[in-house]
């Protein structure tokens, strides 16, 4: 994002309830977790490049926030791969738990309108629930981030339709929390598999899902193998056979989501490069 009170493509935030104009859109204020003021923030330490989507909300703005994104991907997407690093940037003054709700929708053409269904797995929920000093922190510190990666299926999105996804917040007694999305990446997946099939072909795929020697070990032949960073870039690509290994030396350490082809099947698998 840089340091800019503009939102990234596709993404956008309103103002969801509050005593300011409902529906209105919000613009990021640039911050480092200080302010307690009913927004959405581009929050990240002091000047650096290092920034994350945040919230917080109040009587007068309760924020939320999401994106768009358009299936061009020629064919019937059924599933999608997310993960991101939520990070708390500020804790509030009370002992409730806060959460920040995710939600998902097929039909809708803004994020005040159509039909969502609540995944409770992706909210931003609070980490710090024994500080309530109403203070800021560093989100980018191990101890105030939380890794995320679920899968969500069902879906029946055809090419040329459209996914939205929001978190909303909620305004609680007392000054809330920030709490912010990081390193966000979505991966679609098109065809299905029987549970049974999705079960065998997945353990068969990626053997070593923690990978500490610089190579991924993969248990059955595999075609369009793509590894894919947080942000959702393709950072290797191959075709490999069955107890074949990759080398991803050059890849840093982190979170990667490992996609191919299995029998004619799609499978992904998330996996982590010590």
């Amino acid at each position: 994002m840089g340091t800019t009170t503009v939102l990234p493509s596709g993404w956008s935030a309103i103002r969801a309830s509050g005593s300011g104009t409902v529906g209105q859109a919000l613009s990021p204020v640039v911050n480092d977790g200080t302010s307690n003021t009913g927004a959405v923030f581009n929050v990240g330490t002091g000047g650096s490049g290092d920034r994350a989507l945040g919230t917080i909300a109040s009587g007068a703005t309760v924020p939320a926030f999401g994106a768009q994104f358009i299936n061009n991907t020629g064919a019937t997407i059924t599933s999608v791969n997310i993960l991101f690093n939520e990070e708390q940037w500020r804790t509030g003054s009370n002992s409730i738990v806060e959460t920040v709700a995710f939600s998902y929708s097929t039909n809708a053409t803004g994020l005040d309108n159509g039909t969502w269904t609540a995944f409770t797995n992706l909210d931003l929920v609070e980490i710090l629930t024994s500080d309530n000093t109403n203070s800021a922190v560093d989100g980018n510190l191990p101890a105030n981030r939380s890794a995320k990666s679920l899968t969500i299926a069902g879906l029946s999105i055809p090419n040329g339709g459209t996914l939205y996804i929001k978190w909303a917040d909620t305004n609680e007694t007392g000054s809330d929390g920030m709490y912010a999305v990081d390193d966000f990446s979505l991966t679609p997946n098109s065809g299905t598999l029987a549970v049974t099939d999705l079960s065998t072909t997945k353990s068969n795929f990626v053997k070593n899902t923690f990978v500490k020697t610089n190579e991924i070990t993969f248990g059955a032949q595999a075609k369009d193998v793509k590894v894919y960073n947080m942000y959702g870039q393709v950072v290797k690509t191959a075709s490999v056979k069955e107890n074949e290994s990759l080398n991803v030396s050059e890849l840093q350490k982190g979170n990667y989501i490992v996609t191919g082809t299995v029998n004619n099947q799609p499978v992904s698998q998330k996996i982590l490069k010590d």
